[in-house]
C-alpha cells in the first residue's frame, strides 16, 4: 500500500442524522500520516450543508458539489473533477447517488470504489426508481459493506456476489452519549417532570411506521396515566399523523416535536425508546438509546435483533403487532427495575461488541486489500 492513500467519501445530505454522524467519527479514528481522508457532499447555492459546517468543524477536510437533476449527465463529470482534485485513490458512497454516479465516475478515472449499503426506504416512487438502480449499481462497485446482516442478506438476495460483500456494523462512542448539566427535554416538551417518556426518532415517513406507535398509544393512555408520547423528526406524513392524533383524542400526549439535533439530552430523558419501523439497516438510534441506557422496544426487521436482544436489553415485536407492542411498552413503563436491567445490558452490549475502533479496524484491512490487488477483492 502507498505511503498514504487519499480516500473520499460522497454522502449525499445537508443534515447531520446517524449515517453522517458515522461517516464523521470514522474520519476521526483513520490516521493522518496514512490516509488523507476527505469528504464530498452537495451544496445548494446560499445554503451551506449542516454536514459539511459540522466536518469542518472537526477539521475535516470537505469539498462540494453542486446539486443538479439527477438526470444531468454533468453528475458524473462533476464527481470526476471533485476526485481529481482531491487526487483520490478510492471512492466510498454512502447512498444510491453517490453509488451511481460515483461508480461510473470511478470507471473513467480507474479507481475503486466502495458502496456503503445502510437499506432502502422505498418511500416514493422516484425514490424506488433509484433505489432499484442503487441495487443494480451494487454489482459494479469494488467491494459493498453492509451496515448488519441483516441488510447483507437483502443484498445477496439482489444477486451480488457473496465475496464482494462485508458486514461493518454502524457504531458508538458511549463518552459522547454523556449528558452534561440539567436535562429540560420534559419541560420543553411541557409534560411532567415525573412522567413516563416513550420516543422514537426518524423520518416521518411510511417506512418508519408512526402510525403503528400512535395506535398502540391508543391502548396505552387509557391504562397509564402519567404516560406521554413523542415523535422526533420531519417529514411528508406530519399533518397525517397530526390528523390522526387529534381524530383518537391523545392531543397533548402524543407529541410531534419536530426535528432536535441534541439527541444526547432526549435519549437520557427518555424512559423507553421504540422504534416500529417497516424496515431498518442497522438503527443508530437504538445504539443511541443504548449508550444513554435507555431499553428499546422495537420491530424485528432488518438488523434491529442484531441490537435488541429480546427479553434482555428490551423486547422484539413483529410489524403490524399493535397490541404486542403496546403489551411491551406498558410492561416497562409499571415496572422501573426492569427499565434499568435492560437499559444497562444495552450499554454493556454495545460498549463491548459496536465501538469505532473494532469499526477502523475493519475499514483499514478493507481499504488496504482493495489498493494492494488494485480494487479488486
Amino acid at each position: 500500500m502507498p505511503d498514504k492513500v487519499t480516500i473520499v467519501h460522497l454522502r449525499d445530505s445537508n443534515f447531520v442524522g446517524g449515517p453522517e454522524r458515522q461517516i464523521l467519527e470514522h474520519f476521526k479514528r483513520m490516521e493522518s500520516d496514512a490516509y488523507e481522508m476527505i469528504l464530498v457532499c452537495y451544496e445548494e447555492p446560499g445554503r451551506p450543508n449542516d454536514l459539511r459546517l459540522r466536518a469542518e468543524e472537526q477539521g475535516l477536510s470537505c469539498l462540494t458539489l453542486p446539486v443538479m437533476s439527477p438526470f444531468s449527465p454533468k453528475n458524473i463529470t462533476r464527481i470526476i473533477r471533485v476526485l481529481r482534485e482531491a487526487g483520490a485513490d478510492m471512492l466510498v458512497t454512502h447512498g444510491h447517488k453517490g453509488n451511481i454516479f460515483g461508480r461510473l465516475a470511478c470507471w473513467r478515472l480507474g479507481i475503486p470504489t466502495i458502496a456503503v449499503s445502510r437499506g432502502w426506504t422505498m418511500e416514493s416512487l422516484k425514490i424506488r426508481f433509484f433505489e432499484f438502480l442503487d441495487k443494480v449499481f451494487l454489482h459494479f462497485a469494488d467491494h459493498v459493506v453492509a451496515v448488519s446482516d441483516g441488510q447483507r442478506r437483502k443484498i445477496l438476495a439482489c444477486g451480488v456476489r457473496a465475496d464482494k460483500v462485508s458486514v461493518i456494523h454502524n457504531c458508538i462512542d458511549v463518552g459522547n452519549w454523556c449528558g452534561l448539566g440539567t436535562n429540560n427535554v420534559r419541560a420543553r416538551l411541557d409534560i411532567p417532570a415525573d412522567a413516563i417518556l416513550v420516543s422514537t426518532a426518524g423520518r416521518l415517513s411510511p417506512e418508519k411506521n408512526q402510525r403503528m406507535l400512535l395506535q398502540a398509544a391508543e391502548r396505552i393512555v387509557p391504562e397509564m396515566d402519567n404516560v406521554y408520547f413523542a415523535v422526533f423528526g420531519e417529514g411528508v406524513l406530519r399533518g397525517e399523523l397530526e390528523a390522526e392524533c387529534r381524530k383518537a383524542g391523545l392531543e397533548g400526549r402524543f407529541l410531534l416535536p419536530g426535528f432536535w439535533s441534541d439527541m444526547v439530552e432526549v435519549m437520557q430523558a427518555t424512559d423507553i425508546f421504540t422504534l416500529p419501523s417497516l424496515t431498518e439497516g442497522l438503527p443508530n438510534v437504538v445504539l443511541e438509546a443504548f449508550a444513554c441506557s435507555t431499553p428499546v422496544v422495537a420491530t424485528s426487521v432488518g438488523g434491529t435483533p442484531e441490537l435488541v436482544r429480546d427479553g434482555e436489553s428490551g423486547f422484539l415485536v413483529e410489524v403490524g403487532d399493535v397490541e404486542g407492542l403496546a403489551v411491551r411498552l406498558l410492561s416497562l413503563g409499571r415496572d422501573e427495575a426492569l427499565r434499568e436491567r435492560m437499559g444497562s445490558a444495552g450499554r454493556d452490549m454495545v460498549s463491548r461488541d459496536f465501538t469505532y475502533p473494532r469499526q477502523a479496524e475493519l475499514y483499514r484491512e478493507l481499504y488496504g486489500s482493495l489498493v494492494k490487488n488494485g480494487g479488486m477483492r
